[in-house]
C-alpha cells in the first residue's frame, strides 16, 4: 500500500486523465473493437490467437480471483482513495489484474505474431503503461498487475508456439473446443458453487460468469467458423470493410445492452449474454459476411 500512498500524493488532473486513458487500452471495449477490425477485415490467424491467449488467460485469471479473493485497495485500506471516475471499471476483486491480462493477451499476441522489434517495443509499451495506470488510479496493487502479466505474458506465448502447429483435423478442433468449453464450464461450476456457499457474491463474481459464457461462446463459435463457414476477412472495396465494422459492431453493442434489458443482470443471464455475444461476433456474423458481404471483385 505505501507505493500506491505514493501515487496517491503526485496525483493531478493531468495524470489523472492520461492514465484514464492509458487504463483504457485495456478495457472491454477497446479489446473487443480491436479483435473485430482483426478478425472481420485483416487476419482471422492472428485475431484466433488473440482470442485463445484472451479467453485462456481470462479463465485462469477469473479463476484465481474468485478462489483467493483479495479484497479491492480501498476495502483492504479505507484511508485510501482511487480516482472515483475509475470506479465503475474496478469490478469484482483485485488480484489479479483483468486489465493487465485484457492489454497483455492483446498486444503481446499481436507482437509476438509479427515479431518486429518496433511492434514489441510499442506493444509491451502500452501493456506496461496499463499496468501502470491500473496502481496510479489506485485499482490495484504492484503484486496484482504484476502476476496477471506474468500468467498472461506465458498464455500467449504458448498459445503462439502451439496454435500455428496444430493440425487442422477435425479430431484436434473438437478437443480444443472441448478444452475451451470444459476450462470455462470449470470456472462457472466453481464460481456458482462459492456464491451458493456464501463464499463470495454474485456482484464480486460476476466477471467470472461472463468470462465463463464468453469462453463457451467462443469455442464453439471458433469450432463452427473453422469447420463451416471458413469466411475471408480481406476485401478489396474499402467501403464493404467499414460496413462491416458498423454493422458488426452495432449489433454487438446492441446485443450487450438489449440483453441485458431483456435478461436482467443475474449469473445465469449474464452467462447467456456473453455466450451469445461471442457466438455472434466468432459464427453468426462471418457467416453474414460470407453469404452478403464478401469480395465480388
Amino acid at each position: 500500500m505505501e507505493f500506491l500512498y505514493f501515487l496517491e500524493s503526485i496525483r493531478s488532473s493531468v495524470l489523472n486523465v492520461f492514465f484514464i486513458i492509458c487504463t483504457s487500452f485495456g478495457e472491454e471495449l477497446v479489446l473487443v473493437s480491436l479483435f473485430a477490425v482483426i478478425y472481420w477485415c485483416i487476419n482471422k490467424t492472428l485475431a484466433y490467437r488473440i482470442a485463445f491467449s484472451y479467453f485462456l488467460s481470462g479463465v485462469v485469471v477469473q479463476g484465481l480471483k474468485v478462489h483467493i479473493r483479495i479484497e479491492r485497495p480501498w476495502v483492504i485500506d479505507p484511508d485510501f482513495k482511487p480516482v472515483d471516475s475509475v470506479l465503475d471499471t474496478a469490478t469484482g476483486y483485485s488480484f489479479p489484474s483483468g486489465h493487465t491480462q485484457s492489454s497483455t493477451s492483446l498486444y503481446s499476441s499481436i507482437a509476438m505474431h509479427f515479431k518486429k522489434k518496433a511492434l514489441y517495443i510499442l506493444s509491451f509499451a502500452i501493456i506496461a503503461l496499463v499496468m501502470f495506470s491500473r496502481m496510479y488510479l489506485g485499482c490495484h496493487t504492484p503484486k496484482d498487475v504484476l502476476v496477471s502479466f506474468a500468467i498472461t505474458f506465458i498464455i500467449s506465448l504458448v498459445v503462439s508456439l502451439v496454435y500455428d502447429n496444430l493440425n487442422s483435423s477435425l479430431v484436434t478442433d473438437l478437443t480444443v473446443t472441448l478444452f475451451m468449453l470444459i476450462l470455462s464450464a470449470g470456472l462457472f461450476v466453481y464460481s456458482y458453487q462459492l456464491v451458493a456457499a456464501g463464499v463470495t457474491t454474485d456482484v464480486l463474481a460476476m466477471d467470472g460468469f461472463k468470462a465463463a459464457g464468453a469462453g463457451m461462446g467462443f469455442g464453439i463459435g471458433w469450432f463452427i467458423e473453422k469447420r463451416f463457414i471458413r469466411f475471408t476477412p480481406k476485401n478489396s472495396r474499402f467501403g464493404i470493410q467499414v460496413l462491416k465494422l458498423v454493422l458488426g459492431l452495432g449489433v454487438t453493442v446492441a446485443l450487450k445492452a438489449g440483453l441485458k434489458l431483456l435478461l436482467g443482470d443475474t449469473i445465469i443471464t449474464n452467462t447467456i449474454r456473453y455466450f451469445l455475444i461471442l457466438l455472434w461476433v466468432v459464427a453468426l456474423f462471418p457467416l453474414i459476411i460470407k453469404k452478403f458481404l464478401k469480395d465480388k471483385i
